[in-house]
This record gives C-alpha cells, structure tokens and sequence, in this order.
C-alpha cells in the first residue's frame, strides 16, 4: 500500500508516463511553433505602422489561441489518466481523442486565457520597471557601452572573450549583481504565478467557468493560495524545472555542432516543454 502511494505521489514520474502516452499533446506545439515561424518572420518585414500593429495583434491572437487549446488538451489527458480502461485498445482511442478537444478548448477559454495573458504581461512588465528602478538604488552601475553590448548577441565565443577581457573588475562586478537580482526576480515572478493558467481551466465552487474580466484575478487568486498550501512541493517542482532546463541548455550546446544531434536536441526540446507544462497542471490537479 505504501509503495503505491508513493508511486501516485511520484509527480514527477507520472507526469513523464502520461507525456509519453499522450504524444499527441506534443503535435500542437510543433504546428504552432512552425506557424509562428511564419508569422513573426511576416511581422518583421512589416514598414508600416498599421500593418505592424495588425501583424503583432493576429500574432498574439495566435499565441492565446493555441494556450487555450494545448492547455485543455492537458487538462483532459490528466482527466483521463485516471480513467479505468477495459484495454490499451480503449486507451490509445482516448488518447488520440485528445486533438478534437483542442478546438473545443479554444471555444470555451480563448477569452479567459486572453485576459490572462494580458494581465500577466502586463504586471510582469510593471514590475521588471520597479525593480529595475529600485535595483539602481543599490546596485552599481556597469556603464557600458549598450551599443557595442548588443552587436555582442551574434559574436562568436572568442570575440565575446575578447570584449569581456576589456572590461573592469568593477564592471564585470556590476553585471553579475545586476544578473543575479534580475535572475532574483523572475525567479520569485515564476513561482507566484507558477499555477497561474491551470488555475484558470479550474472551475469555481459552483462548477461553472469564472466570467472572463474575472479570470485573471480569480485564478491568480486560486494560484497564490495553492502554492502556499504547497509551498515546498511547489518550490522543489519549480527547482526541477529549473535544473532540467539548465542541463539541456547546455546540451544544446554540444548539440548544435551536428545537425543530427541538433534534430535530436529540438525533438528533447519539444519534448520537454511539453512535459512540463503536463506536470505542472497534473501536480496542480492532484494536490488542489
């Protein structure tokens, strides 16, 4: 008895079992990013203003879209997961069932997650502002030269060697803070809002979707007290997440000097973008 309950408790173990028998949550993510590929390389040609803001609009139409079906898609394979089947037969059928749900949760949240992603960016931005300004008040600044820092972006190795070596200690002293109080940030940003959006696929008391100018601020509410009902389960997930990303950043690395190991780096990419979000609202839905 122990033992199984241990296994149900593994989320972590879980979450990859229901990704892997659930692949096809993963196709909507591949169609959207190659979709998005298009668009935001159409935005970018775009001279006039009005064609830009209607571009950048259909593009972030786009993007609500698509979380509002992947997210569904999610919610009803966890759903599902804890379903008795008469055969792996029955299982597959449900699990390939799984793509006509994503049109259905478009119809039913694309309003609700609209306002969300809104009112998400929107703070998110708010407060990068407030702590940029407060971090001035006690962080020195690095007084470099932004322009020369930014053709750095598409530098090779050696080159960025280069320019780091002609900086000063009290310089590079400078950006490290700087990188470590905006790591500092985001990091706290990430997981106050860690439930967010399985917050919002969560029903109210009465069973029924929350009104759509309602939902941000209902779910965020939802979000903050699940976490701190869960704080350290909460915190040692986001830490996972954390860790794992890291290491496939620097696979990516090695990966990217062959082409075959760079298919393989975007199919572990895809895969484990997918896996997270599916562990996110499966710890979520268990544990609420």
């Amino acid at each position: 008895m122990n033992s199984e309950n241990n296994k149900n408790n593994n989320f972590v173990q879980k979450a990859f079992e229901l990704t892997k028998d659930n692949i096809i949550l993963a196709q909507p993510l591949i169609i959207f990013l190659i979709v998005l590929t298009f668009t935001l390389a159409g935005l970018a040609q775009q001279k006039n203003h009005i064609t830009y803001i209607i571009f950048f609009i259909a593009n972030v139409l786009l993007c609500t879209a698509f979380f509002s079906g992947w997210f569904y898609m999610i919610k009803k394979a966890i759903l599902n997961a804890d379903k008795d089947y008469k055969n792996p037969e029955e299982k597959n059928k449900a699990s390939m069932a799984l793509g006509g749900e994503f049109f259905k949760g478009v119809g039913e949240y694309f309003l609700s997650v609209t306002f969300t992603i809104a009112a998400y960016f929107v703070v998110y931005v708010l407060l990068l502002f407030v702590s940029y300004k407060a971090g001035l008040q006690f962080i020195p600044t690095p007084h470099l030269d932004w322009q020369k820092l930014m053709t750095m972006g598409n530098a090779s190795p050696i080159e960025m060697q280069q320019y780091v070596s002609t900086l000063s200690f009290a310089q590079l002293k400078a950006i490290n803070l700087w990188m470590l109080y905006g790591f500092g940030i985001v990091s706290v940003f990430s997981f106050i809002t860690m439930f967010l959006f399985p917050a919002v696929f969560d029903n109210n008391k009465n069973g029924k979707k929350d009104f759509v100018l309602y939902a941000p601020y209902r779910a965020f509410n939802r979000n903050l007290i699940f976490i701190f009902k869960n704080f350290f389960g909460s915190l040692g997930l986001l830490i996972f997440l954390f860790f794992v990303n890291f290491i496939l950043s620097i696979l990516s690395i090695v990966f990217n000097l062959n082409i075959v190991l760079s298919v393989i780096g975007l199919i572990i990419s895809l895969y484990f973008m997918t896996y997270a979000v599916v562990l996110v609202f499966l710890y979520y839905e268990q544990k609420k």
